[in-house]
């Protein structure tokens, strides 16, 4: 029991280090050299756990996707993203930071092209498969941009009003600007 906790607090040490050192520099310009002295930790304790750099930020993404999969599966898809997004501030400010991985969101958003593909189907039969394919991907990259903007303005908006904010326009493009709430 106290070896996993201890994995636990090394492997929190090292991704802390990871976003701490990505605020202020690009990935490919940390080594692990970097992370262990801000990690407070040897070089050998590091590879106990991953590869590289770059191991150690995949780790990382693929946790979260593995989350966002789960979620996607419910109804309520808008919400459990947000929240997602809102659990794990430090690491999405980090990947949407200047300093960031500009793919990660987009992995983050396609997670979610199966479900829309087969709700849309079942909304709007008489709709091509490859004209919903362009409208998700209109749909998508405005997802990103709302989630870019809340994360870089540090969470300005409460999650709740993001998700508003995110229904309304995908349900009503421009129209919800006419009915939508002032944001708090």
């Amino acid at each position: 029991m106290a070896t996993d906790r201890r994995t636990k607090y090394t492997k929190s040490v090292i991704r802390q280090a990871l976003f701490d050192l990505m605020a202020d520099r690009p990935i490919n310009k940390i080594t692990v050299t970097d992370i262990c002295k801000a990690a407070d930790i040897n070089r050998s304790t590091f590879y106990s756990y991953y590869e590289d750099v770059y191991a150690l930020l995949t780790s990382i993404q693929n946790e979260l996707f593995e989350n966002v999969v789960i979620s996607l599966n419910r109804d309520d898809w808008y919400e459990d993203l947000l929240d997602l997004v809102d659990a794990n501030k430090d690491l999405c400010q980090v990947l949407m930071g200047p300093h960031g991985d500009s793919s990660f969101i987009r992995q983050l958003i396609y997670l979610g092209y199966e479900n829309s593909m087969k709700m849309w189907k079942k909304m709007y039969p008489s709709a091509s498969e490859e004209l919903c394919d362009y409208t998700y991907a209109y749909m998508s990259a405005g997802v990103i941009g709302v989630l870019e903007n809340w994360v870089c303005s540090g969470y300005k908006l409460p999650t709740e009003e993001v998700g508003r904010i995110l229904m309304g326009v995908t349900m009503h493009g421009l129209e919800y600007l006419k009915t939508a709430p002032t944001p708090a």
